[in-house]
């Protein structure tokens, strides 16, 4: 009787059990339920709503430009661009003009639309799609090629779309791209935000929003908009290295489109202020050859006579380690600095000229030539341990020493350097005469930086030369970017 008693109690237990985990298990209950369906009101309800209403104030940009080899007409272009009857997506081997397409969005009333100015760039005529498909002309109201940003004025209202906070942005939280990649209008894509602060060469001052939304040719100033529709970024680029997605996707801050926006909707310009220098990155055998600590500071290149940073007293082949106290690293950093100052403000500089620290002060003016594309410049050379750097100097210049032959596979013919080359300095030191640069060549140990002016080129820049066999002087550190140069800031 108690074996049963004990029996009873075991099989209660053991049902009270199974019954406990099926309510754990089943999927299909009523919390289940409750749970799936707020999921799907979130979708339903929310992120749907949003793409749609989003798409409508999103348009298809083309821009007429000169080519000069053969060109894939695509789609519904084919008849704008080469005559009625051309075949979609055929090859046109002609030379001419040819449209290419991108994206924007509305940001104001009246028909202007915000997208990257590499869309319309050197156009002879910009048009917009809009979501139904009919066309309208675009009229360029200004652009912004430092942040990559232009302003048109379409023949079209749209509803403007509401700028959003990038700065309250977290990693991970959604996203969606709308664009016309490969011409495919108005498409959607979405991700979450994967970074800040992402560089894409060594002298863009943008800091981009990284993302993984599909971005594709095309995407190309489109909005980033977050879950609430709000733009949170103008879509601009993928990485250097992919010509597709790679899911890295790049954008510019919404704080800085808004504010060149607006700019270009009152003046057509953006003013900013203007230091008057060039700048390369300090890293490697550049950085050692002129004495200075690797990554501290940037190496100047040129000083414009008529500038702030010459009434200054700041010189080529000083070092500039910050501006209004922010450190510097790259020519990308400066320019950072620099892109919120305006005409009038004074700028601290701290600098170093190979014996000692100091500093100071700039009063900007305004920038003189606001189109200046900032592009970083690769030295591409690989470094020697052949004996000697390879050079013999003349005095055919009129300022410093003229190169008057380069041993093959030297140091100096790696490095590019031919005959005919100013040498403008070696270090910091100024050259007029040919045996004080062989007599510096000589004294220096490994490494070597000449401020050289190279046939061809407009402005000299500083090139390091080293004798250590397997040294690089490109790092592999993407962000470093070590041979970076940019200018006129």
């Amino acid at each position: 009787m108690q074996d049963n008693s004990v029996r009873l109690i075991i099989a209660a237990a053991a049902v009270a059990g199974l019954l406990a985990i099926a309510q754990l298990t089943d999927r299909t209950g009523p919390a289940a339920r409750d749970h799936e369906a707020s999921a799907a009101s979130i979708t339903d309800t929310r992120v749907l709503p949003v793409a749609e209403r989003a798409t409508r104030s999103v348009v298809t940009i083309y821009a007429e430009r000169a080519v000069s080899q053969p060109v894939m007409i695509m789609g519904d272009m084919a008849g704008r661009a080469a005559g009625d009857g051309v075949a979609p997506n055929s090859v046109q081997p002609r030379e001419g003009w040819s449209w290419r397409s991108g994206s924007g969005f509305a940001v104001a009333p009246g028909g202007y639309v915000l997208t990257n100015n590499h869309v319309i760039s050197e156009a002879r005529r910009i048009e917009a799609r809009l979501g139904n498909g009919r066309r309208v002309p675009a009229e360029l109201i200004g652009t912004d090629p430092l942040t990559d940003l232009a302003l048109l004025r379409i023949g079209a209202e749209l509803e403007p779309l509401e700028w959003g906070d990038d700065s309250a942005l977290r990693v991970g939280a959604p996203v969606l791209a709308i664009g016309s990649p490969l011409d495919f209008h108005l498409s959607v894509s979405s991700g979450v935000i994967g970074g800040f602060a992402r560089a894409y060469d060594g002298a863009d001052p943008v800091g981009y929003i990284q993302h993984d939304a599909a971005l594709n040719p095309g995407n190309s100033g489109g909005p980033l908009i977050d879950a609430e529709g709000r733009v949170v970024g103008v879509n601009t680029a993928i990485p250097q290295e992919a010509f597709f997605n790679v899911g890295i996707s790049l954008a510019i801050p919404s704080g800085i489109a808004r504010q060149v926006a607006e700019a270009l909707m009152e003046r057509g310009q953006v003013d900013r202020g203007y230091l008057g220098v060039t700048v390369r990155a300090l890293h490697g055998p550049l950085a050692s050859a002129m004495g200075r600590e690797s990554g501290e500071g940037v190496l100047i290149e040129t000083v414009d006579p008529h500038s702030p940073a010459s009434d200054a007293g700041v010189r080529a082949g000083q070092t500039l380690l910050a501006i209004n106290g922010i450190e510097l690293s790259t020519p990308r950093d400066l320019a950072r600095a620099l892109l919120v100052m305006r005409e009038g403000e004074t700028a601290g500089l701290s600098l170093h000229d190979g014996q000692a620290r100091f500093r100071v002060e700039a009063v900007l003016v305004r920038r003189p030539d606001a189109g200046q594309r900032f592009v970083p410049r690769d030295l591409g050379y690989e470094p020697s341990a052949r004996r000697g750097f390879g050079i013999q100097f003349a005095q055919d210049a009129q300022e410093g020493v003229v190169i008057s032959s380069v041993a093959a596979d030297s140091p100096a013919a790696l490095a590019g350097l031919r005959d005919g080359d100013q040498v403008l300095a070696i270090g910091a030191h100024d050259l007029t005469d040919p045996r004080e640069a062989q007599a510096r060549l000589m004294l220096a140990q490994r490494e070597v930086a000449l401020r050289v002016l190279r046939s061809g080129d407009s402005a000299p820049r500083y090139i390091a030369l080293t004798l250590d066999a397997g040294t690089s002087a490109h790092a592999p550190d993407h962000a470093a970017f070590a041979d970076a140069s940019g200018g006129p800031f």
